[in-house]
């Protein structure tokens, strides 16, 4: 099919979709293509969908695996977006700029795996059990008890009277008491109600509701979730200081950038805009700043490169732990273990009942680990002993004005930022109000509350005491990472933003401020959009190849398991996986400093966290959160009232059109 010029300016992404298939699957997928070709585009999926079918009384082989899994594919693409076409009989995916800025088309792009979910036994029973009537402390009720009531709502608006109170509370095992459900099911059935897709995440989490004491049985305003933080995002990073980009900045001389028109000479005056830049410091503020700055980062990099030695369990690594001057040798010995025993590791296993750590540090998967790992840090540091300087400031910029000392540079950043992230940083994964409280612009409130020191402290104390399972695992003995949550990081969903975090800047009385920064635009990768069939079609085809499983979803094998799952499932049937795991969504990154001297506890310069509070003080979190609460009421609840007609919507507001047993 031939596109017009117009069109063609639509196209952000084509890709030919020929995956790699043996025998007479290779025909059986090229008739399908010219089958395609002649069918409207409404039915290509479903068509597609027979074909699937028609497959599952076939043999059960490699080869079978991977066209199905192709097709399965195919079918999740369409969801996402990427249109079918036709070109000299192969089938190329496109993308268009309208499948990608349109909030209601990435909602339908979501919804095909969400409303998947609600179609298996499990889920469609817990849906049924949360919202059939039962009988608690003699009165009657169900989730819909905990779905606030508008015209209670409006009643106390029309008087004048507070509107709600609201409160967060830690979802944990215990039952609620107005209803007697499971926190955690009410959790998860709000969860359910969003556009994306409900996944357990693994690692840290912590899950909250944010409650109305107001109303009967206290009503749910919205709920949020932290979870571990991503681990590579440059404009994060770069603003933290952990990138050798932000390094070269701050060793180069700050400039002020100006813009102005210039005209052009004989072009009846025409004008371009020219851009100026000046020193904005002398000479002398230039050097001193740079060989204080010099002076504190050159000595944190040797410290974190000592450090993530000292982490690592190397008795069957041949490596003395007081060796100041390592070899290449010992580096290439290194490569040689970790090569022998990434081929040994498959279906790993990991003892979570009283681990031997020094017993899992020996097993296949972590030896591989610790060897490969060891190098690495072991290059790094003879090419820090190689820096040509007297002072800090020449060796540091020594090592930045070559590929070797940038990429050292970087591995000595990255072994103190995989700590930080693991243990002082945590993500919002899910953040929002429902109905009726979201015309209250309760999504503000819910998003304020995430970040509030009563979170801080219950992240503290959750996870003051409990053992790093990978930390331990590479050293060969337990370890207890710090614990004190200093930094939150978030992304919208829509290119546009979020308007739950836009603006939301908090004084609080300890001369510190609460603000979402947006830090900038990420278009990144992601699963999302990928089906369970997929997954598992998948899943068979790797273990028939590596003769295992590679992929066993235990610590220490890499993060993201489903990521790594799906990238190389779709290797393996020889498609691209970075053209159809990128989501073509731009989203705008926000950052969350939770304490007064985030960046310097973040990057090693200080070892205190000065949060502007007592946080073993519960009146004081308290307080400090209820101002928090007091702060968003005055500010956005009240104008609020004044703004929009209250009234219209929240009779709009049906109950019914929230119940998931109605979609």
């Amino acid at each position: 099919m031939e596109l017009d010029k117009e069109s063609n300016e639509q196209i952000i992404a084509s890709e030919a979709f020929v995956p790699h298939l043996s025998g007479d699957y290779v025909a059986r997928y090229n008739a399908l293509v010219n089958k395609l070709a002649n069918l409207l585009p409404a039915n290509r999926v479903s068509f597609i969908r027979k074909e699937i079918a028609a497959m599952k009384d076939k043999e059960e082989s490699l080869n079978r695996l991977k066209y199905v899994a192709a097709l399965s594919v195919l079918v999740d693409l369409s969801q996402q977006g990427w249109i079918f076409d036709i070109e000299d009989g192969n089938l190329v995916l496109k993308m268009e700029t309208d499948n990608v800025d349109d909030k209601k088309m990435l909602r339908y792009r979501l919804s095909a795996e969400r409303n998947a979910q609600f179609k298996t036994d499990s889920v469609a029973s817990f849906i049924r059990r949360m919202e059939a009537d039962k009988k608690y402390k003699d009165r009657i009720v169900s989730i819909k008890s905990l779905i606030g009531e508008p015209q209670f709502l409006l009643n106390k608006i029309k008087n004048h009277e507070r509107v709600c109170d609201p409160y967060i509370q830690l979802v944990t095992s215990d039952r609620d008491e107005y209803t007697g459900y499971k926190l955690s099911d009410i959790w998860r059935y709000i969860r359910y109600t969003w556009s994306i897709p409900y996944k357990s995440m693994p690692g840290r989490n912590l899950f909250y509701l944010v409650r109305d004491r107001l109303q009967p049985c206290h009503p749910i305003i919205g709920i949020f979730a932290l979870g571990n933080s991503v681990l590579n995002l440059t404009v994060r990073d770069d603003d933290i200081g952990w990138t050798v980009e932000a390094i070269k900045k701050n060793m180069g001389r700050r400039r002020e950038i100006n813009y102005c028109n210039q005209a052009l000479s004989e072009t009846d005056g025409k004008t371009v805009k020219v851009k100026i830049t000046k020193p904005i410091e002398s000479k002398e503020e230039y050097d001193k700043r740079i060989s204080e700055y010099a002076d504190k980062i050159y000595p944190l990099l040797l410290k974190n490169i000592a450090a993530a030695i000292d982490d690592l369990y190397v008795k069957d690594l041949g490596y003395h732990r007081q060796t100041r001057y390592p070899k290449q040798e010992q580096v290439d010995q290194l490569l040689k273990i970790a090569a022998e025993y990434a081929e040994k590791s498959i279906n790993n296993k990991n003892n979570e009942v009283s681990p031997d750590w020094e017993a899992e540090a020996q097993t296949n998967l972590f030896k591989r680990k610790r060897a490969s790992e060891l190098a690495k840090l072991l290059s790094t540091r003879i090419i820090f002993n190689k820096a040509k300087g007297k002072t800090n400031k020449e060796r540091l910029q020594y090592l930045i004005s070559n590929e070797e000392g940038r990429k050292a540079i970087n591995t000595a950043l990255i072994a103190n930022r995989k700590c930080k992230i693991g243990s002082n940083m945590m993500d919002i994964i899910v953040c929002g109000a429902i109905p009726p409280y979201n015309e209250l612009l309760g999504g503000k409130l819910v998003s304020m509350l995430a970040c509030s020191p009563a979170v801080i402290r219950d992240y503290t104390n959750h996870y003051s005491n409990q053992i790093s399972e990978i930390a331990s695992r590479m050293k060969g003995k337990k370890v207890v990472r710090d614990s004190r949550l200093v930094y939150l990081g978030t992304t919208s969903l829509y290119a546009i933003g979020s308007s739950q975090y836009n603006r939301i800047k908090v004084p609080l009385s300890n001369e510190g401020t609460l603000e979402f920064r947006k830090m900038g635009v990420t278009e990144g990768y992601g699963t999302v959009f990928f089906s369970r069939e997929t997954t598992n079609f998948f899943s068979k085809i790797l273990e028939l190849q590596d003769g295992g499983k590679r992929i066993n979803h235990v610590f220490g094998e890499g993060t993201s398991p489903r990521f790594r799952m799906i990238s190389r499932g779709l290797n393996a049937i020889g498609i691209r996986a970075d053209a159809f795991l990128r989501h073509y969504s731009p989203r705008i990154v926000y950052s969350i400093n939770l304490a007064k001297n985030t960046n310097e506890f973040l990057l090693g310069v200080e070892e205190d966290v000065d949060y502007g509070f007592d946080l073993e003080d519960t009146n004081d979190v308290d307080e400090k959160t209820q101002e928090i609460i007091e702060f968003w009421y005055t500010r956005w609840l009240e104008k609020r009232l004044t703004t929009v007609d209250i009234e219209e919507r929240l009779k709009s507001f049906k109950l019914s059109d929230l119940l998931l047993g109605n979609i």
